[in-house]
């Protein structure tokens, strides 16, 4: 059973400052300029807590010192009463020509091992990033941003609460830089965090976004449970909970840019033995150029693995069709059905290890392979010269994840990109 809990939340005080200013991106989605921009933005952007510069312990204390400043003065406010928090983003869709909106809730979700299928990953993580991350959280004993999780709510019980939240006047909102609404609410009827408490502990929660902060609370709840005992606060973390049927839960693909060093000088051969090659027109720096091949791979069967590929032919665009059952016969056997559905992980395993030799190691050091959301940022680095392959892929859809997780499997790294992230400055939960 999953467990969740309210609490006080730490908020920023509306009257003190413009949401606007003071919210960001998660530390792992921005640049160093991105940063130093955010930094710039006002003294009070959660940046100087969560992506505070500087190096060793003494970034650290720097961030604990400003988060204790600000509750000082007043800036950041601690609420009375436990309760949970509606949170509505409103954003533009990439790539097409509609609005959505996502509902989440903020709640305390207790913390549980991946060997006891309460809170499952569904993404392999690296070691660097939990290290920085635990330190940060030694130094604030604070949870600064949230992880990102899915549930099921198949009758709709806790859509229809976060709905009713939401049509009040917000407690606190904010635009981000790329005009994305958020908004959020304080939900303190019992009814209602009844409701919402019962909806998640029917099932097992997916983890959508925050992996290495997940375990990062892990590591120190066990940290803290050798050093003679944790405190409750201390067995949970703070989470964003959505339905996993919300219309507004939006995976973009996360295309792969290769490197010539990794290219072979048989690829084009060895790769007719798996995939029917289709040239479908050159590729210019005109948007409908790529969107045209966006545009086919969307279309294709989704049973069958489809990728666009870009560099095959200096100035041409190709898409690969799996041809069936030699791809699948290709995946290693120890694999799920669920695992070999996803596209992704079928580039993986027939092409990019087999074919171009990177394995795991290698796309995690990344020399030879490089990651974009951006089909045109693929195309553009094609005709740059900086990479010289590029494998569109199709999205996964959230019910894939589910069932990847259900398996007790994993997805690559790279494999989603939640869109948007959840912002970092919205509530803070302190770990006392």
């Amino acid at each position: 059973m999953t467990v969740i809990e309210p609490f006080r939340g730490l908020r920023y005080d509306p009257a003190r400052v413009d949401g606007s200013d003071v919210i960001a991106p998660p530390y792992d989605v921005v640049s160093a300029d991105d940063v130093a921009a955010l930094l710039g933005q006002s003294l009070y952007n959660i940046a100087h807590i969560e992506s505070v510069p500087g190096e060793g312990d003494a970034k650290y204390e720097a961030a604990a010192s400003a988060l204790r400043a600000w509750e000082d003065d007043g800036v950041l406010r601690r609420d009375d009463a436990p309760a949970y928090y509606a949170y509505e983003q409103r954003f533009a869709v990439p790539g097409e020509s509609r609005q959505a909106i996502r509902r989440v809730f903020f709640t305390r979700m207790h913390i549980s091992s991946r060997e006891a299928g309460i809170v499952r990953p569904h993404e392999a993580t690296l070691s660097a990033a939990k290290e920085d991350r635990l330190r940060l959280l030694k130094a604030t004993h604070t949870n600064v941003s949230p992880i990102f999780a899915m549930f099921s709510d198949p009758d709709h019980s806790a859509a229809m609460i976060l709905n009713t939240a939401t049509q009040k006047p917000p407690a606190f909102e904010a635009r981000d830089g790329r005009g994305d609404e958020h908004r959020l609410w304080v939900i303190d009827n019992p009814a209602d965090i009844e409701g919402l408490t019962s909806a998640v502990a029917a099932a097992p929660v997916t983890i959508a976004d925050g992996h290495h902060r997940y375990e990062t609370a892990l590591n120190f709840l066990r940290e803290r449970e050798a050093a003679g005992g944790a405190t409750e606060a201390e067995r949970s973390l703070l989470t964003g909970l959505v339905p996993q049927e919300d219309p507004g839960l939006i995976i973009l693909p996360i295309h792969r840019l290769i490197r010539a060093s990794a290219i072979p000088a048989d690829f084009a051969a060895r790769l007719e033995t798996l995939y029917a090659i289709e040239d479908v027109g050159a590729a210019t720096e005109a948007a409908a150029s790529i969107d045209g091949l966006l545009h086919r791979l969307r279309s294709a069967d989704p049973t069958v693995p489809t990728f666009g590929l870009l560099g095959l032919i200096p100035g041409r665009m190709h898409l690969l069709t799996a041809q069936m059952p030699h791809v699948m016969e290709a995946m290693p056997k120890r694999l799920s059905a669920a695992s070999k559905a996803i596209d992704v992980l079928v580039l993986n395993d027939t092409v990019l290890e087999p074919i171009l030799g990177l394995d795991v190691a290698a796309r995690a050091a990344g020399e030879h392979i490089g990651f974009t959301e951006d089909a045109h940022k693929a195309w553009h680095a094609i005709n740059r010269n900086e990479y010289h392959l590029a494998f569109l892929v199709r999205n996964v859809q959230p019910e894939q994840v589910v069932a990847i997780a259900d398996e007790g499997e994993l997805m690559p790294q790279k494999s989603t990109f939640y869109y948007p992230k959840l912002a970092t400055g919205m509530v803070l939960n302190p770990l006392d």
